[in-house]
């Protein structure tokens, strides 16, 4: 009986037209979403997002860079059917879904959220959903609200039961269809289980790593930890239990060398520092990983990893990964989350945006020269003076390794380059102290985006890379 009254309120949460304010589609943020999804969800919303420009990018790129076709999700929830509506144009159209700082997304809108995914061209689908520390994320069961001023006779139950039926049938089967980078479904049983146990205003919410982890949504808004023997026991433990059910009976990180071991090899081929860590733990937990930095097209090593774990029959990377040979290529990236404790909160990662010695120096002079000088390094004998923005144009002067130079506090973007809005943003972020992706504002860096104006003692005026600059 229970359930026939769950799936009339699935029915009235479908049928019955929301009376508030329509969401609105709004332009998105530079270097995040296209447009921003605001608002109560309503029928009628999903043709505002189908007039929206949402164009697939031409270079293939990170999904910080703002240029993936993505919308921004900001919203209470509102009409099922049209949240189901909106979240199959999402995945048909492969487009991403982000929750911003700040921003929450409940009800209907944490549906549409799962079904974000990317692509580019040909290439291969990706699952493509991104949760800021500081957003808000929660599932619950549909709510039952029934006009209570009238009855409802037999004919009145009957019709919203077999209307509740095929509108359930229609959710689950967009639900459990499969994922195209995994064969897991876009919405996992368990997920769905949860999101069941919760009515009302009490929200299954998104709000551990362990969470995040098990479903696979990437979390952003805070510095990626280092690469270290306790990440590494973490991420085994993690990524061996995620792809399965939430982690449980995690071992804490006890460098006694008796509950757990991290080993390293040497000379390793395939592994961008040459080594390869074997993780190993005692007692009656039967599972084992072996970690390594991988190297990237864009040139950030990726901590990768392969393991097994008996208990759930659960493997990640191919199955001869643990033989102690072959090369790292098909082993799965470390999620930046996935190197710490399970139970660590959003909130705890917002607080503390980690401590890398990267992360720390770009804060602290990530897009600005705070001396107004500017020396020379990273060359073995000198840098161009370019008469424009770009190694291409006519050199003007040499730069030798090791000279200073008088430079305006703030450098020039390339508007040419392809991710210009995506590096203006996170160096607005870096200059007020939110959290960013120093990874990516390196990328940035590294890419030849910014550039110093120079004046040399001889008088001749140009530009020069920040690349190759200390300042």
């Amino acid at each position: 009986m229970r359930y026939v009254f769950w799936l009339v309120g699935f029915l009235v949460a479908v049928a019955v037209a929301n009376t508030a304010q329509a969401a609105r589609i709004t332009p998105g943020k530079a270097g995040l979403c296209r447009v921003t999804l605001e608002g109560e969800i309503a029928p009628g919303d999903v043709e505002k997002l189908r007039a929206a420009p949402m164009d697939i990018p031409i270079w293939w790129s990170n999904f910080e860079d703002g240029s993936w076709a993505a919308i921004c999700l900001d919203s209470p929830g509102g009409s099922l059917s049209s949240g189901l509506e909106l979240a199959r144009y999402v995945l048909d159209n492969r487009i991403g879904t982000i929750i911003d700082d700040g921003a929450e997304c409940l009800s209907a809108c944490a549906l549409i959220f799962m079904f974000g995914t990317a692509h580019q061209h040909e290439s291969v689908a990706l699952t493509n959903r991104r949760l800021h520390v500081g957003g808000r994320l929660g599932f619950h069961q549909p709510d039952l609200t029934l006009d209570r001023t009238r009855d409802y006779s037999v004919d009145d139950v009957e019709a919203a039961f077999d209307l509740a039926i095929e509108a359930t049938l229609n959710f689950l089967a967009l639900a459990a269809r499969p994922r195209p980078d995994t064969p897991r479904p876009f919405v996992d049983g368990d997920l769905l289980e949860a999101m069941l146990q919760h009515k009302g205003q009490d929200f299954f919410e998104i709000d551990t790593v362990n969470k995040a982890g098990r479903w696979d949504i990437a979390l952003f808004g805070f510095t990626p930890p280092q690469l270290t023997n306790e990440g590494m026991v973490y991420a085994c433990q993690n990524m061996t239990g995620w792809s399965a059910r939430l982690e449980q009976d995690q071992l804490p990180y006890q460098p006694d060398g008796y509950s757990h071991r991290v080993d390293a090899a040497q000379g390793q081929d395939g592994f961008a520092d040459g080594q390869r860590f074997r993780v190993d733990f005692s007692g009656m937990m039967t599972y084992a990983c072996e970690v390594g930095l991988r190297g990237s097209y864009q040139g950030s090593p990726q901590a990768v990893l392969c393991g097994y774990r008996e208990n759930l029959s659960a493997q990640v990377g191919p199955d001869d990964c643990l033989q102690g040979s072959g090369a790292p290529g098909r082993w799965p990236i470390i999620p930046p989350a996935g190197l710490l404790p399970a139970a660590t909160t959003l909130l705890d990662l917002k607080a503390t945006r980690g401590t890398g010695e990267i992360a720390r120096a770009l804060s602290d002079n990530a897009c600005r020269s705070s001396s107004g000088r500017a020396r020379v390094i990273n060359v073995q004998n000198f840098t161009s003076l370019r008469q424009v923005m770009s190694h291409d144009a006519q050199r003007v002067a040499e730069l030798p390794l090791g000279s200073t130079y008088e430079v305006s506090s703030a450098p020039v973007g390339d508007f040419r380059h392809p991710r210009h809005q995506a590096c203006m943003a996170l160096c607005e972020k870096a200059e007020f102290g939110s959290p960013f992706d120093s990874n990516a504002l390196q990328s940035c860096i590294d890419t030849d985006w910014m550039w110093f104006r120079i004046q040399t003692p001889e008088g001749n005026s140009g530009y020069a890379s920040a690349r190759y600059l200390d300042y």
